[in-house]
């Protein structure tokens, strides 16, 4: 889930596409990525591949291979590009074929597709550059459809993992605070910048955002699996995250040992114009 960076205003900084390097340490923990990550909606699926052209598929940022797998149960033929090799690995372990490489960098060879999707994982691609290399191996009427879990974690639980995060990491770019409040409206900026830099590649319609609900309950256990995965924790030392594990893990037992995790998934998703 982008949440590290996710709600920055514009003004805050740095993109997120432009702290890369935190994306390319999750797959130091490949297997407990795959294990702990959520899986996507089937209806965003199944929505996606029904206003598609065809079923061949460009996964971008396919990490271990999890929404690639719900698109292949869904009869579509998929190409994951991954930057990390550990991540890529994996994803092939599970018959995904992976290709390493960042989108940008990426060479098609002539190859042509009819949906590039993007997992929670958009927010790492430069948002006009990636657009464009869309584009560019998108078949006419093809689907752009980068989509993104944001998650409203209950506000106990944000504030402690805020807290915990500043005090493991006080020189760390990435402000944890920005969760609180509505995820939804902290993810906004996100959505218009993913738009933003569709849009100015002249090549496709107006882009859409497509919202499904849903929510998914976690044990302790599961929640704290999770949370070492996210890109504000997954260069810690273990010591410090440690510390950011039992800090969270004692607030999830003051709440019952349970949280029940309300989600949106976005998709931000245009078509390919025919005439670009």
């Amino acid at each position: 889930m982008p949440i590290l960076s996710q709600g920055q205003p514009d003004h805050a900084g740095p993109e997120p596409h432009q702290h890369r390097y935190v994306a390319q340490s999750f797959g130091a923990d490949a297997e407990r990525y795959d294990r702990a990550r959520p899986a996507y909606p089937e209806a965003l699926v199944e929505r996606i591949v029904t206003a598609s052209p065809g079923r061949d598929v460009l996964d971008v940022g396919a990490g271990t291979g999890i929404e690639a797998r719900q698109f292949q149960a869904a009869g579509c033929t998929v190409l994951g590009i991954e930057p990390d090799e550990r991540m890529a690995a994996f994803a092939r372990r599970s018959r995904v074929e992976v290709e390493v490489a960042r989108f940008e960098d990426w060479q098609p060879a002539g190859r042509q597709f009819d949906m590039v999707i993007a997992g929670t994982a958009w927010h790492w691609v430069d948002p006009v550059a990636g657009a464009a290399k869309a584009a560019e191996v998108l078949r006419p009427g093809g689907r752009l459809a980068p989509f993104h879990h944001v998650p409203q974690l209950p506000e106990e639980v944000t504030d402690a993992l805020a807290e915990a995060h500043r005090r493991a990491a006080p020189d760390s770019p990435l402000d944890l605070g920005l969760l609180k409040g509505a995820a939804l409206d902290a993810s906004r900026p996100l959505f218009a910048r993913i738009a933003d830099g569709i849009r100015q590649t002249g090549r496709f319609s107006e882009p859409e955002q497509w919202h499904f609900a849903w929510e998914r309950a976690y044990t302790r256990e599961e929640w704290l699996d999770q949370l070492p995965t996210l890109g504000a924790l997954t260069q810690l030392p273990a010591d410090r995250l440690t510390e950011v594990l039992d800090r969270v893990g004692a607030v999830i037992d003051r709440l019952g040992g349970h949280i029940v995790v309300p989600y949106v998934t976005v998709a931000v998703t245009s078509t390919r114009s025919s005439t670009a």
